[in-house]
């Protein structure tokens, strides 16, 4: 007996000490390759813009891409061959890659192309290269811990000299700061950083060196000083940006939890809000207060806790076209005082309910609802009273009645949109068309769905709830729909792309390059 006592002893500072270590573990069963942040390093991204209109038809191959230093060394962004076609490119962005460096002074940007032709009267005709090789003046300054992203603007039509040497003309950008309510961000797992997409023009603008591993990101609610807050898994921490600079403002370590993994913002006052912070590895919630960026509460969540949401403002209930007036009146004052916090838990298959007290931040009550299995996201669709729980290993998704959750009960809360198969991972509801968009990662699909009202199961069950289908692929991961309800972003985590689809069309508009495993997806409201 006291040599099971001793054991215990010791063993118990030991298993401290493998759980603290494994606080920067993947937070589901996929890890991938550690990303690496040295510390006197920082990051470059290089894009290339396609002309808007060519007359040339162009084609060319970049073998590899290497960045000059200001002591001349070479260091190399890229070697996987890319072909270039002129036409192809107009009005698209392709990725040139993406490294970590020493802090320094760069001064080039050296292109190995081979290959060059270009096609005149359906018949191709080499170009010569020229022989001093492909060097562009693109003087930057890698700084700690910071992105630099440089974009060429490639002009075919200037790019034929003499009629058969081939000398790319590029015009070259640096990222500048934009109109945030423009731009979707959308976080690299395994680059470390943010891409900023421009909703105009459908490319990246800018990308935003954040922590290790980010994943889940959300925005702001405050209309004086808007923020983009990013959940770091890896770093155990949340970056702040600021979206005029496009510059981590500061970062929060989370202490009450481990691998934050999905993150939200609730609005409790004209000037606060609160940050939620789903911890995967221990199983709770952190409470972040918006203004002091203090954690204020820790909320005990089931088991995995992987996605997290929060009740939206009242002011969002004036357009829904499904409540009473009264089921209005009920969530508006229900919202003068509380704010609600969901957590989809995927190993304990159930969503943990958090009502909170809108003045101090604290948590007053928290219990837990079933769903189906292994449930991979949640989205409040306040219009409807409705919270959708996407469940990866079954057919069915989860709704559960946020009125009901409301007036107070914690039993029969939960219906079911039958069919709709399985492999969910996300949703993003249309209250315009009175649709729901369902995200598949396998075999990589969105499904139009129709939010059944207010019926039968047997109803349910006899019609099928799938409008349309659209091929995504790319191994999906997250989707989102814009402020004007025009167009669907979809994540592909596989393809380190973004789709943008039209909603009304249903037909792929672009396809945006981002970093590597891009993750989470969060744009700012009207």
């Amino acid at each position: 007996m006291k040599k099971s006592v001793k054991f215990a002893r010791i063993l118990f500072p030991i298993c401290l000490f493998l759980i603290a270590g494994l606080s920067g573990c993947a937070t589901t069963e996929e890890q991938g390759e550690p990303p690496s942040q040295e510390p006197t390093h920082g990051q470059v991204t290089l894009f290339m813009n396609g002309p808007e209109r060519a007359s040339l038809d162009i084609t060319f191959e970049i073998i590899a891409v290497n960045v000059i230093a200001e002591d001349g060394t070479v260091r190399e962004i890229m070697n996987t061959p890319l072909k270039v076609n002129s036409l192809a490119m107009i009005g698209h962005q392709i990725s040139l890659g993406e490294r970590t460096l020493p802090e320094g002074t760069y001064t080039k940007v050296q292109f190995i192309v081979k290959g060059a032709s270009v096609r005149k009267k359906e018949k191709p005709a080499t170009l010569a290269l020229p022989p001093e090789g492909i060097n562009v003046d693109a003087r930057f300054t890698i700084s700690r811990r910071v992105n630099t992203t440089i974009f060429f603007s490639w002009s075919p039509d200037a790019s034929v000299v003499d009629g058969y040497l081939f000398r790319p003309a590029f015009l070259v950008k640096r990222q500048m700061p934009e109109l945030n309510t423009l731009m979707v961000y959308v976080t690299n797992e395994g680059s470390d950083n943010v891409s900023v997409i421009n909703r105009q023009t459908d490319e990246v603008v800018a990308t935003i060196m954040v922590g290790r591993r980010p994943r889940g990101i959300a925005v702001g609610t405050k209309k004086d000083g808007l923020k983009v807050y990013v959940a770091n898994s890896g770093s155990n921490s949340i970056s702040v940006i600021d979206p005029t600079t496009n510059k981590v403002e500061t970062e929060i370590p989370i202490r009450f939890g481990w691998s934050p993994e999905s993150i939200a913002v609730g609005k409790t006052g004209p000037d606060k809000e609160l940050i939620f912070v789903a911890n995967y590895s221990s199983n709770t919630v952190s409470v972040v207060d918006g203004s002091t960026y203090q954690e204020i509460d820790k909320i005990s969540t089931g088991n995995g806790p992987i996605a997290v949401a929060a009740d939206p403002p009242a002011d969002t209930l004036l357009t829904s076209r499904t409540l009473s007036q009264d089921s209005v009146n009920i969530l508006k004052n229900y919202r003068e005082k509380f704010i609600n916090v969901y957590v989809a838990n995927r190993n304990s298959k159930d969503v943990t309910v958090a009502r909170m007290d809108a003045a101090t931040g604290r948590s007053l009550e928290t219990f837990n609802v079933g769903v189906e299995w292994s449930p991979m996201s949640v989205n409040v669709d306040y219009q409807r009273g409705k919270l959708y729980v996407t469940n990866y290993d079954s057919d069915k998704l989860s709704v559960i009645d946020i009125l009901r959750v409301v007036r107070g009960n914690k039993t029969d809360l939960v219906g079911t949109i039958n069919n709709i198969g399985t492999a969910g991972i996300g949703t993003t509801t249309d209250s315009t068309f009175d649709r729901l968009y369902f995200l598949r990662e396998v075999p990589g699909e969105v499904l139009v769905v129709r939010p059944f009202s207010e019926s039968g199961d047997v109803v349910k069950s006899q019609i099928t709830p799938i409008v349309d289908v659209i091929g995504v692929g790319g191994d999906p991961r997250a989707l989102l729909m814009d402020p004007e309800a025009r167009k669907l972003y979809i994540v592909n985590r596989g393809a380190n792309t973004v789709s943008v689809m039209d909603k009304t069309t249903r037909k792929l508009e672009q396809v945006v390059p981002v970093g590597k495993r891009p993750y989470g997806i969060a744009v700012f409201p009207r």
